[in-house]
């Protein structure tokens, strides 16, 4: 059961929750995951990615914003867990920056892949950034869930 936490009065979901369906087997899709030259393909514009517990990853999101965490959880080719900065305006700020942690998790099936994208840590977000950085985060995974789709199957190409 999702947690929800009342902010100015309004509900926000401790978390997200986004599942695609990929024609192709888990090991395709975790090296979309996990490769940075592969990552920069459809995830932003740039990776850096140390993949093991406790390496540092980044993302570079064009010439405006830039996100870094640190990986959690390794399972190849099953489960990638890692925390990450929840908002680039507070993160760029003094002191330690808000995390989330996402979890990605693939299954086989039949045909191919289900990935399975949970973001959760909203509710321990300061009040002030904390629908704003869930909002922006349902449509940031819902538009690269989209783009991974079109990369893993050559769609785009």
């Amino acid at each position: 059961m999702t947690q929800t936490i009342q902010t100015n009065g309004v509900a926000v979901p401790d978390q997200i929750e986004i599942e695609r369906t990929f024609p192709v087997p888990p090991e395709r899709v975790w090296t979309a995951l996990t490769d940075p030259g592969e990552l920069a393909r459809w995830f932003g514009t740039a990776a850096e990615v140390d993949l093991r517990p406790g390496g540092a990853l980044r993302f570079v999101f064009g010439t405006s914003w830039d996100v870094s965490g640190v990986i959690e959880v390794i399972e190849p080719p099953r489960r990638l867990v890692y925390a990450w900065e929840a908002d680039a305006d507070v993160a760029s700020g003094p002191g330690t920056p808000p995390m989330t942690r996402v979890e990605f998790v693939l299954d086989p099936i039949p045909d191919g892949t289900r990935l399975r994208v949970v973001e959760s840590g909203f509710g321990a977000l300061p009040a002030s950034i904390r629908r704003s950085s869930r909002d922006g985060r349902v449509t940031g995974w819902t538009r690269e869930m989209d783009h991974l789709v079109t990369y893993v199957t050559g769609e785009g190409d």
